[in-house]
């Protein structure tokens, strides 16, 4: 028997593993209909050439914001393409983009005008006409946005720019929003509409009032899904991914049971792809509550390695010293004779400075660390409270999300720290 048709026979459990990715965009999006008749209703105006306002769409991670977005966009682009409809007049192009990935203004605009929705040669004025290479990288920024307002111009274009985790933009925010909305004042044909998707609230009040008030956006706010609605999701993903009958109901019921504790139906799936793995590899024909036991396990460590690795190296550092701080028993345990795992702002400072120099790194500001802080927050490694009585003044107490040592483990393979 060839090697590969020994691999085909022992897959058991799969039948089409591309169906549980968080990527995957179903037929129908189960518990999201106000959301999506709401984005729907936002986007609409590009069928009469009209520029629709632009949209922030907020929600904790796996609350379904960039499947809702794309499933209306493919809903849009399926409309445009229907027979018997007179659109020919109408002509709108989508760019999307990961900001975790693009996270300046320069290469926001490049991937923008490199995409091949600006590029096709049915069109006026594409941004890489002339050139042999397929690449615009090395021109000045003003240069860019000539080419953006040239191909939206030249065409009529009603361009929608989805700008995914848009609060990773760290380089140029306010100038990217300014640029993309002033551009339609300057248009007498066409226009540009943004939509950005964040975990983070807050994204908007790093905006400076310049570029605030040329938004004029609409919010929306995508609630987290409940334990009925996970399994809704699950079952969804299961009947075309899955071989018949290869999960017990009460498997579904425990992810469903796991991922409702923060509404999260991405951690679902990963929960359902690794229990469905781990049944697999030893040969088994059904996922059941011991598989998805061990799931859990391998999931949260996935998302833990995972999380610290993208982390900028200052935030790494910041990691580590308060993972370095809990195993040693922080100043506040000392002052307060209560084992709570809770650290003091000042105390973790001093360790971030005293790690930096052993890196012969610049340490960065109090206020550059406070910033540290609440991204490590957001990304669930950490959590945060004000201290109570008891305590001189008012500081943030910390507390790790994740244990100490595997935290410790993962920053020195990253940074090279030496155990200590």
């Amino acid at each position: 028997m060839n090697l590969f048709e020994h691999e085909l026979e022992e897959r058991r459990i799969f039948r089409d593993m591309s169906i549980l990715s968080p990527h995957y965009v179903p037929q129908e999006l189960p518990h999201r209909d106000k959301e999506i008749r709401g984005v729907t209703k936002i986007i609409a105006p590009v069928l009469r050439n009209e520029k629709p306002s632009n949209l922030f769409i907020y929600g904790g991670t796996g609350t379904g914001k960039t499947c809702v977005v794309k499933y209306v966009i493919r809903k849009l682009e399926e409309f445009l393409r229907s027979p018997g409809r007179d659109l020919r007049d109408i002509l709108v192009r989508v760019v999307y983009m990961n900001c975790k990935i693009r996270n300046s203004k320069y290469q926001v605009l490049l991937k923008t005008l490199e995409d091949d929705s600006l590029n096709d040669e049915r069109l006026k004025n594409i941004p890489l006409e002339g050139r042999t290479e397929r690449s615009l990288k090395g021109m000045d920024p003003a240069d860019l946005y000539d080419r953006l307002f040239n191909v939206v111009q030249s065409n009529g274009m009603n361009l929608i720019i989805i700008l995914d985790e848009i609060d990773m933009v760290k380089k140029g925010l306010n100038d990217l929003m300014y640029i993309l909305t002033r551009i339609n004042d300057e248009l007498s044909s066409g226009h540009v509409s943004i939509i950005g998707i964040s975990n983070d609230r807050r994204v908007k009040s790093r905006l400076d009032p310049r570029s605030r008030s040329t938004l004029c956006e609409e919010e929306m706010i995508f609630p987290h899904y409940n334990a009925i609605q996970l399994r809704t999701i699950l079952r969804q993903r299961i009947e075309h991914g899955f071989r018949p009958g290869t999960i017990d109901d009460s498997a579904i019921r425990k992810i469903a049971a796991f991922a409702a504790q923060d509404g999260d139906a991405r951690y679902a799936l990963k929960l359902l792809q690794k229990a469905g793995e781990i049944a697999q590899s030893k040969l088994k024909t059904r996922v059941d509550l011991d598989d998805v036991g061990m799931a859990r396990h391998l999931v949260e460590k996935d998302i833990m390695t995972e999380s610290i690795a993208l982390l900028p190296e200052h935030q790494q550092i910041v990691i580590y010293s308060i993972a370095h701080l809990a195993l040693k028993g922080g100043l506040y345990q000392r002052l307060s004779g209560i084992s709570t795992g809770d650290l003091l702002t000042g105390e973790v400072y001093e360790a971030y400075e005293a790690n930096c120099r052993a890196l012969n790194r610049n340490p960065r500001t109090m206020r550059q660390f406070s910033e540290y802080l609440n991204e490590l927050e957001m990304s669930g490694l950490i959590a945060m409270r004000l201290s109570g009585k008891g305590i001189r003044g008012t500081t943030r107490l910390i507390r790790l999300g994740y244990p100490p040592d595997e935290i410790i483990q993962i920053v020195r393979q990253s940074l090279g720290l030496e155990s200590g």
